[in-house]
């Protein structure tokens, strides 16, 4: 009566529901760690693994080898977050049926690790993404937004398979004014499934929303007229004047003026500003020195390039949520934060936690049977109460790996 209580059979049961009740980790490639399988005994490769990044070439013309270097960049993925979800009943408890133990207590476990697993993967990678559309604190009205951010991440080159995960305030926005766009009547109960806005809209192949989403709010400056500090700048940092006090925040966006960004494969110059996010908090006056990324990257022999000229002394910046760039000011404005991406844009790791646990039964659903989750699950017995404590976890990572093939949506 009481096998329900395998611990993999519960693990199992528990990453069903944990799967079923993901959305936001759609956008992801889900990599269980094989790395951390099958090693000798002793043999440890510590918590973070690399994710390569696709090779970029340049197309020489010419008879002449001109041999190119093969960069092999990869993105770090520390697997150090440890999600869990903690619990205990007495041994008579014992007597409780399957299908009552899956409802009072498996599922909404799977359920929470879920919508933990969901924020944490947005969290950790919704302040990389170069692009974005929409204006801070306001949601999207017009249709034009929408598709011009899809052509924008085609203009970059990024594939089209997209997906799109909103807000459920957004998707309201989405549907309400775009109702009569998806005629015939006899079409709307499909387009509008349970948890999506639709299918093939806008050039995106499939939207949700996710009541997981962060929030994200902006940083701020007194009145401002921001202009690059000296002319050919290059790399990761950018040296600005013109600011009054000013708190920025990782994650903000800005454009300067005359620097657009180049297709990552053909190169050409795409005419569209490139944007650049903030990938660390900045306060001061006056002047600021600002961590970007990409990379400004102007050389045309690279195969890094990422813009067409390096920014000119003076060059204005206009920052996505200030008045302007002119005497501009920027107040903390607050916004929900989607995506539209292609899952090469974001990884989502797993790796098996030992189960072999001195004093502890445990089971472990490896990660090939739950879409590459793996949830462990702990049983263990304590006399002095007549308690079974038992406990779940996942050991999980989340990265960025290709911050061009996405996009930040501010509702």
């Amino acid at each position: 009566m009481n096998t329900w209580l395998n611990p993999d059979w519960v693990s199992t049961d528990t990453a069903m529901f944990w799967d079923n009740n993901n959305k936001a980790l759609k956008l992801a490639s889900i990599t269980y760690g094989n790395e951390w399988k099958n090693l000798p005994d002793g043999a440890k490769i510590g918590d973070t693994v690399r994710q390569r990044i696709p090779q970029r070439w340049r197309v020489k013309r010419g008879q002449a080898l001109q041999q190119q270097p093969i960069l092999n960049e990869a993105v770090p993925i520390s697997l150090t977050d440890q999600l869990q979800v903690a619990m205990g009943w007495s041994s008579s408890d014992q007597l409780l049926q399957v299908e009552e133990v899956q409802e009072r207590y498996t599922s909404p476990a799977g359920k929470a690790l879920s919508a933990e697993c969901d924020r944490f993967f947005v969290d950790s990678v919704y302040k990389s993404l170069w692009w974005s559309i929409g204006t801070p604190g306001t949601r999207i009205a017009d249709n034009e937004t929408w598709t011009d951010g899809v052509g924008k991440l085609h203009e970059f080159g990024v594939p089209d398979e997209l997906l799109a995960v909103v807000s459920s305030m957004q998707q309201a926005k989405l549907q309400s004014t775009n109702m009569a766009s998806f005629n015939p009547q006899q079409t709307i109960s499909t387009i509008f499934k349970k948890g999506f806005f639709g299918f093939g809209a806008f050039g995106v192949e499939e939207w949700a929303w996710d009541s997981n989403l962060p929030s994200f709010t902006t940083g701020t400056f007194t009145s401002s007229t921001p202009v690059v500090s000296g002319a050919d700048q290059s790399g990761s940092s950018l040296l600005i004047s013109g600011m009054g006090t000013y708190a920025l925040k990782e994650g903000c966006r800005f454009t300067i003026a005359g620097v657009y960004g180049t297709n990552p494969i053909s190169y050409v110059n795409t005419n569209v500003l490139q944007e650049f996010v903030l990938t660390a908090d900045v306060s001061g006056s006056s002047t600021a020195t600002l961590s970007i990324s990409p990379a400004l990257i102007a050389d045309t022999n690279s195969q890094l390039q990422s813009v067409n000229a390096l920014p000119a002394n003076g060059a204005a910046l206009s920052f996505k949520g200030a008045t302007g760039t002119v005497n501009a000011t920027m107040s903390a404005t607050t916004s929900r934060i989607g995506l539209i991406a292609n899952t090469h844009a974001f990884a989502f790791v797993s790796a098996d936690l030992p189960k072999n646990l001195a004093g502890a039964v445990a089971g472990r659903t490896p990660g090939a049977k739950t879409d590459k989750v793996s949830i462990r699950y702990v049983d263990q017995y304590g006399i002095e109460t007549d308690q079974l404590r038992r406990r779940m976890d996942c050991l999980v990572g989340a990265a960025t790996v290709m911050p061009g093939y996405g996009l930040a949506v501010y509702s």
